[in-house]
């Protein structure tokens, strides 16, 4: 083997396994990056499904022991003087009837949630204001409470207009009598104990249940997107594989072209054919230079660049073009703007804005491309291209969608032009690897393409 035809094969197997590399890196990127948003999403919505299923048991658990509460307050407010303990049964009851039966016991039902043993495990306390004084403290039935603090407790109350709700441990309601306001606090300490000890354990429950489903999550995580990684793995693969195998067959039909050409003149058929071999050529260009794009191996050289420049340069033989297609290029760029950017890159983008626009704007219109420096928007780009044109009708539903590749939202008359649904694709791959974006937007019959670099 000769010294030449070594380093040719060396060479060949070096970017064989450099792609190759870049691709199994692009492919663990990828699955690392569906995983976090599987699990992301999957935790996220078990957060919000687990937060209701709390929130909800909880509310029903406070409101039930509000509800008991008040049914306390009532029954007190109804004995005008507080709870008659006299009425209450101390022996067994003759004649077989029940505790319930008697006179306290039938007052109690008319509220929800009361029993015979209420009205000896309520411990309250009372306070009547006359006229913005305290004028009467009732504290017999409760030990935890002085008549001191009793009163402190009403006052501050009747002076924030309160009339019901909690203080602390008490649940209070008032009743009005001509100037005479009597609060009345019902001791709710157990029942609240018991609600935030069921809180408390709810949450705790709950974390740890989050925390096994997280683990489950993660754990099956890798088995569920690994579908989804091969196929886009394989996608990729094909695209450069068969891309690099179509350069071949299409310049051999170029060259016999040009023979054919030679040997017999041109006609419309040999030119037909330079057209289409041309096309897929720049097809297969495209979606290399995508696929390269998607394993981080473009290979651009960032520097700081006369932005006007590169871009005045790429759009003058446009103007041409669009006279050509029934259309006219006017042009607004700002002098001095420069950016850190790639040249070549650079001037790719405007060629396939400026293709894209005289390729579909509306006959006898007019492509407006200006190029301005602009404030950074949430660190999208300090330079800001537009290429703005009309067109006879704006696609349907969501025109983000026209930097999806192989999307055409007029297939009929995207064949005609030409347009092979890629060239938008590539434009928005460009920017965002500058850390820039590219958008569209639609009003009217109006369309315009605006690059943040």
């Amino acid at each position: 083997m000769s010294a030449s035809a070594w380093c040719k094969r060396m060479t060949e197997w070096f970017h064989a396994a450099s792609s190759s590399k870049g691709r199994a890196n692009s492919v663990d990127v990828l699955g690392r990056r569906l995983r976090r948003k599987f699990i992301l999403v999957a935790m996220g919505a078990v957060t919000v499904v687990l937060t209701l299923i709390i929130a909800g048991i909880n509310i029903v658990n406070y409101s039930h022991v509000c509800k008991m509460a008040d049914a306390r307050l009532d029954y007190i407010l109804a004995g005008k003087d507080g709870i008659d303990w006299g009425d209450e049964p101390k022996a067994e009851p003759a004649n077989g009837k029940d505790a319930g039966d008697s006179q306290a016991g039938v007052r109690i039902r008319h509220f929800e949630g009361m029993t015979a043993e209420s009205p000896f495990d309520t411990r309250y306390f009372t306070v009547t204001i006359d006229a913005g004084q305290v004028a009467d403290v009732n504290t017999a039935r409760i030990a935890a409470v002085g008549a001191k603090r009793a009163a402190s407790i009403a006052a501050r109350l009747h002076a924030k207009g309160w009339t019901s709700g909690f203080s602390g441990n008490y649940r209070y309601t008032t009743d009005v009598q001509d100037d005479e306001i009597t609060y009345v606090f019902v001791d709710c300490s157990r029942e609240l104990a018991s609600f935030h000890s069921f809180l408390s354990a709810s949450v705790a429950i709950s974390y740890i249940g989050w925390l096994a489903v997280l683990a489950i999550v993660a754990g099956a995580s890798g088995a569920v997107i690994r579908p989804m990684v091969e196929s886009y793995s394989k996608q990729k693969r094909f695209i450069t594989d068969a891309s690099h195998e179509i350069k071949t067959p299409l310049a051999v039909i170029d060259a016999a072209n040009e023979v054919q050409e030679i040997e017999s003149g041109e006609s419309e058929w040999t030119q037909s054919i330079h057209e289409q071999v041309a096309r897929l050529t720049a097809l297969t260009e495209r979606l290399v230079f995508l696929a390269r794009m998607d394993e981080g191996s473009a290979g651009f050289t960032m520097t700081s660049i006369d932005l006007s420049e590169a871009v005045d340069k790429a759009a003058a033989p446009f103007e041409s073009v669009a006279v050509s297609r029934g259309k006219r290029l006017s042009t607004s760029i700002a002098c001095g703007v420069r950016a850190h950017a790639d040249a070549a890159a650079v001037a790719q983008v405007v060629e396939l804005l400026l293709d894209n626009a005289t390729r579909y704007a509306s006959e006898g219109s007019v492509i407006e491309l200006s190029l301005r420096a602009v404030s950074r928007v949430q660190g999208k780009g300090a330079t800001e291209l537009v290429v703005s044109n009309a067109v006879d009708e704006l696609p349907e539903g969501d025109l983000d969608r026209l930097f999806d590749r192989f999307y055409r939202a007029d297939v009929s008359r995207s064949s005609k032009t030409g347009g092979s649904g890629v060239g938008l694709s590539v434009v928005r791959a460009i920017a965002e690897a500058h850390g820039g974006s590219a958008s569209v937007c639609g009003h009217g019959n109006q369309i315009t393409f605006t690059v943040r670099l």
